[in-house]
């Protein structure tokens, strides 16, 4: 999920505003991170607005402390709530898609398909491309 220079549980935490800034965005709120049981930690959603594509990014992120997520959300949407993707990590659709990592496909919420595992480099590529692409 990680880029491989991060290599602890708090450089993870304080990466992600980084992240945010060096893909463009301004993070709206902060980052509220729980370690819910042992060796796992959750990241709250938190948002990051792109004013000049008039998007928001929604992130939330589960991972352990050896810095491998087992569920993330990254969901891009028009500042009227109109989704343009959200790829995941959620086990309800791995049937579906042979295996838990999808991409929905705005407009409509539940138009999926397969997709890799996401890590922040990925994501930060599609929010790239897709703020190049948008109108």
């Amino acid at each position: 999920m990680f880029p491989p220079y991060i290599t602890t549980v708090e450089d993870a935490i304080d990466f992600l505003p980084i992240w945010a800034e060096r893909i463009g965005g301004t993070l709206r709120d902060g980052i509220d991170a729980t370690a819910p049981r042992p060796g796992i930690i959750d990241v709250d959603d938190f948002h990051i607005d792109f004013i000049a594509s008039g998007t928001v990014l929604t992130v939330a992120i589960s991972f352990s402390t050896e810095l491998i997520a087992d569920y993330y959300k990254f969901d891009l949407r028009r500042i009227d709530g109109t989704l343009l993707w959200r790829e995941d990590n959620l086990p309800g659709h791995a049937q579906q898609h042979g295996g838990p990592h999808h991409l929905h496909i705005g407009p409509e919420e539940d138009h999926r398909i397969p997709a890799n595992p996401a890590t922040l480099t990925s994501i930060a590529k599609k929010v790239v491309i897709t703020h190049l692409s948008i109108e």
